[in-house]
């Protein structure tokens, strides 16, 4: 409950507001408020409400997990030790999937971030004990074997709160490596920093998930230390789908999301001999650049569907294209879409303006400082090399720009300017991705919809180059978006602690898709991004509430798709609180 406390210091008296609960038995003031003297108190009074906190995500989620108890699983696996005081292992890692499927922090920000929230008065605990090393403590405790049946009894819990059908699958693959932070770099070495980087980047962990189609909520999901496998890739898929069936998923049919990374002749040449096996592959336009040349004046805006937030309100210029055809790949005729985003295609080309101005500037400022050089062919050279090296470092191609160097009086002189052919070639592709397939009773938005609201891993979560280049999404909020939110940046740099993390985020979109089942089978058209900025908005606060003006904590106004989301779950609000139906 919250009250007026007052506290005298030098005989002057000054107020706080102080909010007491019971925390494992005990009294505990959560939360502490400075008002002032008491004329300020009086005048802050009537002002509203004090301390708003974030409520609704928080809520939300934890109604979800009553049907859950993901830390009730886990402490049946490993126990709570008898002389442990705090959270439990089980609770520590509930409490970082909350945090993962709201508003991601490293583990020494998560107290803080808890401390904006109403925690306290839906999962009470003492926030000193979310500190890092706490944290590390439980996780150590955690093997192979345990996070196996941690697993395990997640999923099965999780598929039987789903529909009893068949289910139709999706399966990604990826590799993840934890980026360097920037200050790790301060002032080493060009060649230093490149091998640190190409050290770190060997550092990688693969992920390979299996989600249903419908809402994207993950069944199962494997790690591979170093990275996926390229070769033998389809036996650890078809362990993969053992382990779902062995869940008790009825699978319908499976889709196998293959990017330009992994070796997809093998694993089609497989897929084609299996019934019930499908494939979409997404390459990046210079794949198959004579695919590319075909005209815009070809291309009709892509459907939308019942799913897919394809910009039903988007600008006429703003709309996805595609262009659909037949060509042979892997020894067979396949479907093939090209499509066409014009937002990605416009931010690639400012991109790509930005960087010709710089390569522009720092070109012409070399040269010119080079210039009165006595050894001019030397000259000539470094700015060459840098130019390389330049181009490198931005990610283009030097072949976009001409150098003429004209003698003059001793002197040369640079004349720069861009190849506006090979700038044109470049252009070209900007905003285009193919996608190749072997569904032909697909429709053509079901394929992109596949790869973009349905699909969570993507080439950001790889290398630099699969991001900039092979974009298979458009400008759509999906749970691509959401799961890297929740991955990235890892904050952890060891595999047990990457292995343990990934389990946290994958059961944080689990939240978060389950949420979004919920809504859409009340009938509420509503993504878990737009589901959770409305959670998010709705917090409490402290206002003086009767007559006498005693202080409460109490939901500040609900709006209309708060209210809905809230009646999903079973609850009203009422007299400022939440009320069960």
């Amino acid at each position: 409950m919250a009250h007026l406390y007052k506290k005298l210091k030098k005989g002057h008296e000054y107020f706080y507001i102080r909010e007491t609960q019971r925390v494992y038995g005990k009294p505990t003031t959560i939360n502490q408020v400075y008002l002032g003297t008491a004329d300020k108190v009086e005048a802050a009074l009537g002002k509203g409400g004090f301390s708003p906190k974030e409520f609704g995500s928080v809520f939300a989620l934890n109604e979800l997990d009553r049907e859950v108890d993901l830390a009730g699983m886990i402490n049946e696996i490993l126990p709570p030790k008898k002389r442990v005081r705090g959270p439990s292992l089980g609770e520590l890692v509930f409490y970082a999937a909350l945090n993962r499927a709201i508003a991601p922090t490293s583990k020494r920000q998560l107290a803080n971030w808890y401390e904006t929230t109403d925690i306290q008065r839906i999962r009470p605990l003492r926030l000193e004990s979310l500190n890092s090393q706490n944290f590390w403590n439980h996780w150590d405790r955690i093997s192979d074997t345990d996070l196996e049946k941690i697993k395990t009894t997640f999923f099965k819990k999780i598929h039987g709160l789903l529909p009893d059908q068949k289910h139709r699958l999706i399966i990604e693959a990826t590799d993840i490596s934890a980026p360097p932070k920037p200050s790790v770099f301060a002032g080493m070495p060009q060649p230093d920093q490149d091998f640190l980087a190409e050290h770190l980047a060997q550092q990688k962990i693969g992920l390979a998930l299996i989600t249903e189609w419908s809402h994207g909520i993950p069944l199962y999901y494997q790690s591979f230390s170093g990275g996926v496998p390229i070769a033998g890739f389809y036996d650890h898929l078809e362990h993969l789908l053992s382990k779902v069936s062995n869940l008790g998923v009825a699978i319908e049919d499976v889709t196998l999301l293959v990017n330009q990374d992994m070796d997809a002749g093998p694993i089609i040449e497989q897929i084609d001999a299996k019934e019930g096996m499908h494939f979409i592959v997404s390459y990046a336009p210079d794949f198959a650049p004579e695919l590319t040349e075909i005209s815009l004046k070809d291309f009709r805006p892509l459907p939308g569907n019942r799913g897919a937030q394809l910009s039903p309100v988007a600008k006429e210029d703003e709309k996805i294209l595609f262009y659909e055809t037949h060509a042979t790949f892997w020894n067979q005729p396949r479907r093939v879409v090209i499509t066409f985003d014009p937002k990605s295609f416009h931010k690639s080309y400012q991109d790509l303006g930005k960087k010709v101005q710089r390569v522009r500037k720092e070109i012409l400022a070399l040269a010119q400082r080079q210039a009165q050089e006595a050894n001019q062919a030397n000259a000539i050279e470094s700015i060459k090399t840098h130019l390389s090296q330049l181009c490198q470092r931005l990610k283009i191609s030097p072949d976009l720009f001409q150098l003429n160097f004209v003698t003059e009086k001793g002197q040369f002189r640079l004349e720069f300017q861009l190849d506006h052919r090979q700038m044109a070639g470049v252009v070209r592709h900007f905003g285009k991705n193919i996608l190749i397939t072997d569904r032909e009773d697909w429709a053509v938005e079901d394929i992109y919809d596949t790869c973009v609201t349905r699909a969570v891993l993507g080439p950001e979560m790889g290398d630099a180059k699969s991001a900039a280049n092979n974009r298979p999404y458009g400008n759509a909020k999906d749970n691509r978006s959401l799961f890297q939110k929740a991955l990235l940046p890892l904050y952890h740099w060891t595999d047990s602690k990457i292995r343990v993390h990934l389990f946290v985020c994958v059961a944080a979109l689990n939240y978060l898709t389950l949420l979004s089942q919920r809504l859409t089978a009340a009938g509420i058209n509503m993504t878990p991004s737009e589901a959770m900025e409305e959670l998010r908005e709705l917090r409490t606060a402290i206002y003086a509430k009767d007559p006498e003006g005693k202080l409460k904590r109490v939901l500040e106004e609900v709006n209309g798709p708060q209210a809905a989301i809230l009646k999903t779950l079973g609850y009203v609000v009422e007299e400022g609180k939440v009320a069960a139906l």
